[in-house]
């Protein structure tokens, strides 16, 4: 594939020169899996009865199958590390490369603290005294960031290891619901929810489930973020493929045995807990007891491949001179450690005002003022996150017409499928934006103003990315041509002597 303005980033051959390849096609079909499967998602599409498991279907289907494929082409074109901002560089140049980057590493990392307030909801399920004040649930948050850190600090191979362990226990628990089910039914019960065929289907009522389950789907991209530290023998179609198949198939089990033993008033009522509640339903309060904390463990190991993810996304771009260099300054492990340690300064800052804002501001329940603000924040940061999501079939689209010779020899799909998914899927993205902004989650907020307020808010993100791409931009361009100057000054002094 031919490279952008003809020469290669330093950061693809810097990468290769300094990090261990290590990272084969299992690990990452672990990686794939742990991170693109949260046990609790399929509990927010609940309330639409069978119709969830026809939008995880059509999620499947007209987004997330085509941004596995989307991902899989891009990384076998140009198995770099950074995935989208890498291939952006290459497609579109270093204004928007920076930009996607941006509108990437983002919500990446500020959506950790909604996966680790998941963690919160699961802890207060099992007692609902504990963590009832906003600045207690905080205080966790905090800790779990600290303890994803030290984590992300080790060496790559021990997290690997860990997510090994973390991916067979989460979905050993997935295939323990799908038996609960099983048994559930097979003892007498009725499923608590009518699976009459007429409640399978898509409806005004049910549009917003729509967005969520796209929201779920997002981020194939971010493990692929570490091609520039995998094995030659690394296979990125096969590891995608039965990664894709056991996330679709989980989220799919999931939902089926909530629906059967809890239904969608059970679920209502008891929030992420259900999924624990639905083994003690079945299997009694110890194995229920095993289970949550199986599932609890599950959050530290995620925010701790979240972190050394998006770490190296911020390494990668400093070492091509986009942040400062810094940033990609490497620990005696081989990790990026100040790019990590800035990403928890970041998160951290952003969960104290998250969660210390209601206690400024004095209202009379902390509590509903501190979810709000939650809402809102991840609800735009998944908006920029999905907007970020269409570079990857601009990309695609792009060099396919640019070189279709080089594209045809690297092509691992026939170019029908490919077709389809550059005009699907950023089709799909928009309309699960839309749908995201025209319901609102939080009872005092009308519909219109949760338009207002997150599209409003994310437009003011998408501004400010513009604005800090067009400077680092510049300020590499700068660093260049006084690179440049400096270079031809030496030669000309030597030539002079």
């Amino acid at each position: 594939m031919r490279a952008w303005n003809g020469r290669n980033l330093p950061s693809e051959e810097y990468v290769r020169k300094t990090m261990p390849q290590i990272v084969g096609t299992l690990d990452m079909v672990m990686i794939v899996m742990l991170y693109m499967f949260f046990i609790t998602n399929p509990v927010g599409t609940m309330s639409g009865g069978p119709a969830a498991l026809t939008y995880w279907l059509l999620g499947a289907l007209v987004f997330f199958l085509p941004t596995v494929v989307a991902a899989a082409q891009l990384t076998k074109l140009l198995p770099h590390e950074g995935s989208n901002y890498n291939w952006t560089h290459k497609a579109l140049g270093g204004f928007w490369s920076f930009f996607a980057s941006v509108t990437f590493w983002l919500p990446g990392v500020l959506v950790t603290v909604g996966s680790a307030s998941y963690c919160v909801s699961l802890i207060q399920g099992l007692n609902t005294k504990w963590l009832t004040a906003p600045w207690e649930q905080g205080l966790l948050v905090i800790a779990l960031l600290i303890v994803s850190t030290i984590l992300s600090l080790q060496r790559l191979q021990i997290l690997l290891y860990l997510v090994r362990i973390t991916t067979i226990i989460t979905y050993a628990l997935v295939a323990l619901l799908g038996l609960g089910a099983v048994i559930w039914i097979m003892m007498g019960h009725h499923p608590a929810t009518d699976f009459a065929l007429s409640n399978w289907g898509v409806n005004p009522s049910n549009f917003g489930l729509f967005g969520g389950v796209l929201i779920a789907y997002l981020g194939i991209d971010a493990p692929l973020i570490l091609a520039g530290e995998t094995k030659k023998n690394f296979s990125v179609s096969r590891s995608l493929l039965w990664s894709t198949i056991a996330v679709i198939a989980a989220y799919l089990i999931v939902s089926f045995a909530l629906l059967v033993i809890e239904g969608s008033d059970g679920v209502a009522q008891l929030g992420n807990f259900s999924v624990i509640a639905a083994i003690e339903q079945v299997f009694g309060k110890t194995v229920g007891g095993v289970a949550a904390i199986g599932i609890i463990a599950y959050f530290p190991i995620f925010l701790a491949l979240n972190g050394n993810l998006f770490a190296r996304l911020l390494m990668t771009t400093s070492i091509d001179r986009r942040l400062p260099v810094g940033l990609a300054k490497l620990n005696k492990m081989r990790e990026p450690a100040s790019a990590i340690r800035f990403q928890t300064i970041v998160t951290v800052l952003f969960v104290a005002i998250a969660f210390l804002l209601p206690y400024i501001f004095r209202v009379e329940n902390p509590a509903d003022l501190n979810n709000e603000v939650l809402s809102i924040t991840l609800s735009m940061m998944t908006l920029v996150w999905s907007f970020s999501s269409i570079f990857l079939f601009i990309n695609l689209l792009i060099f396919c017409l640019r070189d279709p010779k080089g594209f045809r020899q690297k092509r691992i799909f026939p170019m029908s499928i490919i077709w389809a998914c550059i005009v699907i899927a950023p089709v799909a993205s928009i309309v699960a934006i839309i749908m995201t902004l025209s319901y609102s989650p939080i009872p005092q907020l009308s519909a219109q103003q949760w338009m207002y307020i997150v599209g409003g808010l994310t437009i003011v993100c998408l501004v400010i990315c513009v604005i800090f791409s067009l400077f680092a931009t510049s300020e590499a361009a700068w660093q260049d041509q006084s690179s440049i100057a400096e270079t031809d000054e030496k030669v000309n002094v030597e030539k002079s002597s």
